[in-house]
């Protein structure tokens, strides 16, 4: 005889409301035991924000095209055609411990915090169907297996869930060994760059890039150098524009 089981009559499936009150206990553990914390003060954060507090980020300075003009910098290549930056950054500011939570500290939060203000501020140039892929400069190696992700990366995704298009880290390389740009010099920046790094031998994948619009994706952008450098690359590949976003734009 089969048999089956009876739920006994005072037992009752679990309520929504019950299952929503368990969630906000395990929240509630989870954030007492792993408290979380803002990127740039490290005070615990409140229940509705996210990787920044309030404060903090209401004193980012931000990045103002008219008074700035960081896209001078970029004038060596003509594929370039805009420069997207929410945030400019000194040593003195809070940018500075934004940046390098993300880059060394493991704030993988911070490209979508940085992503999101770009857009919801209208500092994101290119609008969906002007790109049709993202680009993000890459690390050295050693790095990269140090610090176990890519900052500019992270950027590329945030980025890519925004437009509904590919991030990709296949087509641009850099020598394993190559230095920072970070305690150089505006000619030292140049001639690193240039060095630094270099395409895919997969033929058929640099193929891929002629007459694409390209989003180059970086943290920052100081001498630009970099940049222009990777430009300089993918335009042996015959894409046919290039567009910039960074984190911060640095001044000096």
């Amino acid at each position: 005889m089969r048999m089956c089981a009876r739920r006994s009559a005072n037992s009752s499936p679990t309520s929504p409301m019950s299952w929503a009150t368990t969630k906000r206990i395990g929240a509630f553990l989870t954030d007492l035991i792993f408290p979380r914390t803002c990127a740039i003060c490290r005070v615990r954060l409140g229940e509705r924000e996210h990787c920044v507090c309030m404060e903090c980020a209401t004193k980012l300075p931000r990045h103002t095209p008219a008074f700035v003009h960081a896209d001078e910098r970029l004038l060596g290549s003509p594929l370039i055609r805009s420069l997207s930056a929410p945030f400019i950054y000194q040593h003195t500011n809070p940018t500075y411990d934004l940046i390098i939570a993300l880059k060394y500290r493991g704030y993988g939060e911070v490209a979508n915090f940085v992503v999101r203000t770009a857009i919801t501020e209208g500092q994101l140039v290119p609008q969906p169907g002007d790109i049709d892929l993202i680009l993000p400069v890459p690390i050295e190696g050693t790095r990269l297996e140090v610090r176990g992700y890519n900052q500019a990366a992270l950027l590329g995704e945030a980025l890519a869930r925004h437009y509904g298009i590919p991030c990709s880290e296949g087509y641009l390389l850099r020598h394993r060994g190559s230095h920072s740009q970070t305690a150089l010099d505006r000619d030292a920046r140049r001639e690193n760059a240039q060095a630094a790094f270099y395409l895919t031998d997969k033929t058929e994948r640099l193929q891929e890039l002629r007459g694409k619009r390209l989003l180059l994706v970086d943290d920052l952008v100081t001498t630009g150098s970099t940049l222009l450098a990777l430009t300089d690359l993918l335009e042996q590949c015959g894409v046919s524009e290039v567009h910039i976003f960074v984190a911060a734009v640095a001044i000096r």
